[in-house]
């Protein structure tokens, strides 16, 4: 069993990953200084949780993915300092640790007012390091694609980053704004006033038609409010749902999914007009203000997909979910739709109990070529390394149990490693 171990750990380690979800900028995916490493938005909630006053470290009294925190950088992590021992037990604690030990050379990731500004300056040297970029993502982290949502229009600087686009917008609540706001931001983005049903169809439409036959995309990425059912409700229906948000009457959970499942049915009709069929989908995850992320479930989510997925079988729908919840209920999807996979950890569920359950219920239940290993999900490239070599390491332990206990062979076990952590996103993206 040991040449099997060693065998195991060298295939995690060399195997080559494409990471299908990313925030990285297209033309500087690392962190330009300290402070965009120390405050990434899940350890800066949790530290203000901890007691960490939110404007501390921001004017706004918001994570600087959000807004700009009006402050210097150096200052915003010297103030977060006196919190940092509050959240020393936690994952994302441990992952900055890594971070600063493992490519910074900071002493067991420590930082301490002593050290501080010499870690800085590391930070902003390697930053503007032509070469960082590669040793970091390729040889660091054997990435070979990362496909990013970063809405910073630039072209890809490398072969390494390449683009999806979130952002499609079809419901009318959440992420801390009400319908009218949100309809008021529709409008805004459409650049034309939404009056009746028909005008919704049609915008929806040439959205679709217009992100399918971009050149440069590999997928659209789709969020969808866990209590939506499937309906196929009238244009008189959708219109009467416009009056009310624009007279600011309250609107139910059956008036949204209605509003939600045509715009997402016209949205499609609109891509069929393109090359594009790959749909990513995240579930599970709902904002409250000022920035608070809760998760989300409802028993009507697995049906509401596999309808979707039904009515659209020249689609492919990657989906991935930040609530403990949807792990069984998206792998019996997935084993039953055709059309339907899953990837990734995403949020909440990026922790060591659920990574494991969620790749154990996976392996146990979907065909092993619709297992997407990971997603980083990362703003700056340097925080894909810990989150990556955390996933690999319980994906291997796993793994070596089930040979162990006779489940799989080493043969098989070994092959599944290449499979779902670069063949399958590698062929569902298609990245070349």
């Amino acid at each position: 069993m040991s040449g099997f171990w060693q065998a195991l750990q060298s295939e995690l380690r060399d195997v080559p990953v494409v990471d299908p979800h990313s925030h990285v900028r297209p033309a500087r995916p690392q962190a330009d200084n300290l402070a965009d490493l120390v405050l990434y938005h899940h350890v800066w909630v949790e530290l203000v949780s901890s007691g960490m006053p939110a404007k501390a470290t921001s004017r706004v009294g918001l994570p600087h993915e959000v807004a700009d925190p009006g402050m210097d950088g150096l200052d915003r992590v010297r103030a977060a300092l006196p919190f940092l021992p509050n959240i020393r037990n936690t994952t994302c604690a441990w992952f900055l640790r890594i971070i600063l030990q493992d490519l910074y050379g900071v002493p067991r990731g420590e930082l301490t007012r002593q050290n501080l500004e010499e870690v800085s300056c590391r930070v902003e040297r390697r930053a503007s390091d032509p070469a960082w970029q590669s040793e970091l993502l390729e040889k660091r982290c054997r990435v070979v694609r990362t496909l990013t949502v970063s809405h910073v229009e630039q072209p890809p600087c490398s072969p390494i980053v390449a683009k999806g686009i979130e952002g499609v917008p079809i419901a009318l609540e959440g992420w801390k704004q009400g319908p009218y706001e949100t309809l008021r931001d529709m409008e805004q983005g459409f650049r034309r006033e939404l009056t009746c049903g028909e005008d919704y169809a049609a915008a929806m439409y040439a959205l679709g038609r217009a992100r399918s036959q971009r050149e440069d995309l590999h997928f659209v990425g789709l969020w969808i409010l866990p209590f939506i059912r499937y309906v196929a409700p009238r244009e008189a229906e959708i219109t009467e749902v416009l009056r009310r948000v624009k007279a600011r009457q309250p609107i139910n959970h059956e008036q949204m999914s209605a509003f939600a499942c045509f715009g997402l049915r016209h949205f499609l009709a609109g891509m069929r007009q393109g090359r594009l069929r790959i749909i990513q989908l995240i579930v599970g995850a709902d904002v409250l203000p000022p920035h608070r992320s809760i998760t989300q479930w409802a028993p009507e989510f697995p049906g509401t997909l596999a309808r979707i997925a039904g009515e659209f079988e020249d689609f492919h729908f990657n989906c991935s979910s930040a609530c403990d919840a949807n792990i069984q209920d998206l792998a019996i999807l997935a084993k039953h739709v055709p059309n339907v996979s899953v990837a990734g950890y995403w949020w909440h569920v990026l922790y060591p109990y659920y990574i494991r359950k969620s790749i154990e219920t996976r392996l146990d239940i979907v065909p092993a070529n619709k297992i997407v290993a990971f997603f980083s999900d990362a703003y700056h490239a340097e925080w894909i390394y810990p989150k990556l070599n955390l996933v690999k390491r319980i994906f291997g332990e796993v793994l070596r149990d089930r040979v162990e206990r006779g489940l799989y062979t080493p043969d098989l076990a070994l092959g599944l490693v290449r499979q779902v952590f670069h063949e399958n996103p590698k062929r569902i993206y298609g990245v070349k």
